[in-house]
Parts: structure tokens; C-alpha cells; sequence
């Protein structure tokens, strides 16, 4: 596992034009994501977006909560001023049921990749409004212990896209003072 982590993990070579990651085809049952949710692994395709602990989506999603509206709050937390705060960003609704309109720091929009409900989540964030998009993806779990298969899948995800292009950071190990 740590090497195919390290794999990776390689650097950043060149941007990446606009690009679409693979989505399940089912459809989405939005109030079966209510809840809480913790971050196992981010991946990115800029390691700026999460490379400190004060990098701006190096974030905790700790809870989704659907509105009445088929909106989606998205309650997460990260490092500001030498200490964990919580945000709350309102993810609109959109023609795609599994894409929301957000409006946070560098990105404006949340992408549901695939889910089963009760035991993974895997999240997009990503800025859809310059040329060379960022993007950062986490996977979720209901519960705070690892699935390999589970992992596994959130790298497949990936797999269509050159290899030089992520950064996989795992959290499994990582960052106690800021999960809730």
C-alpha cells in the first residue's frame, strides 16, 4: 500500500486542460448522505491545494446535510490561525444531480463521484472557471477504519488520467487535531 501511495504521489509535471473524472451511472438518493463522514484520503491534481496544513482544500468533510430544496450543506473543517474551525458551504443544485454549484475559496463546485451510503463516499471539489482546473477529491467513510477495497476503487477512480497529474495523501494516520 505505502508504495503504491508513493507512486502516486509524483510530482506535478504540467496543468491539466478541463477534465472530467469517470462517475457512477446510478442514481442519487441525496437524504441517504445525511450524516457523518470522515476524510480517509485526499487526492489532488495541485499538491498547493493541500500540501500544508493551511492549504486552502486541505479540508475535513465531516457532514453532508440535504435541504429541503435538494440542496446540499456540506460541513467541513480546517486549520486557520493555529486552530480547527468548522465551515459550512451551501452546495446548490444543479441540472446534474450529483454536481452542486459552491462557492469556497478555490472552488465552485462539488462533484458526488460514487457512494454506496453507508460506508464510502467519494467527493469532488473543484474550480471549473479557469483554464487549467483544480481539483481535489476526497474519500469518505461512515466510520474512521480504512477499507483497502474501498481505497482501491478511490485510486481507479483516478486511473483514466495520466499518473503524473495526482498527489494521493492518505489521512488514516494524519491530522487528529482537526477531525470532529
Amino acid at each position: 500500500m505505502q508504495c503504491l501511495l508513493l507512486t502516486l504521489g509524483v510530482a506535478l509535471v504540467c496543468g491539466v486542460p478541463a477534465m472530467d473524472i469517470p462517475q457512477t451511472q446510478q442514481d442519487l438518493e441525496l437524504p441517504k448522505l445525511a450524516g457523518t463522514w470522515y476524510s480517509m484520503a485526499m487526492a489532488t491534481n495541485n499538491i498547493s491545494l493541500m500540501a500544508t496544513l493551511k492549504a486552502p482544500l486541505r479540508v475535513h468533510v465531516t457532514s453532508l446535510w440535504p435541504t429541503p430544496e435538494d440542496n446540499l450543506e456540506i460541513v467541513l473543517h480546517r486549520w486557520e490561525n493555529n486552530s480547527c474551525v468548522e465551515k459550512k458551504v451551501l452546495g446548490e443544485k444543479t441540472e446534474n444531480p450529483k454536481k452542486f454549484k459552491i462557492n469556497y475559496t478555490v472552488a465552485n463546485e462539488a462533484t458526488l463521484l460514487d457512494t454506496d451510503y453507508d460506508n464510502f463516499l467519494f467527493l469532488c471539489l473543484k474550480d471549473t472557471t479557469t483554464p487549467i482546473q483544480s481539483m481535489m477529491c476526497q474519500y469518505l467513510a461512515r466510520v474512521l477504519v480504512e477499507d483497502d477495497e474501498i481505497m482501491q476503487g478511490f485510486i481507479r477512480a483516478f486511473r483514466p488520467l495520466p499518473r503524473h497529474l495526482w498527489y494521493l495523501l492518505d489521512l488514516k494516520q494524519m491530522e487528529e487535531l482537526c477531525r470532529f
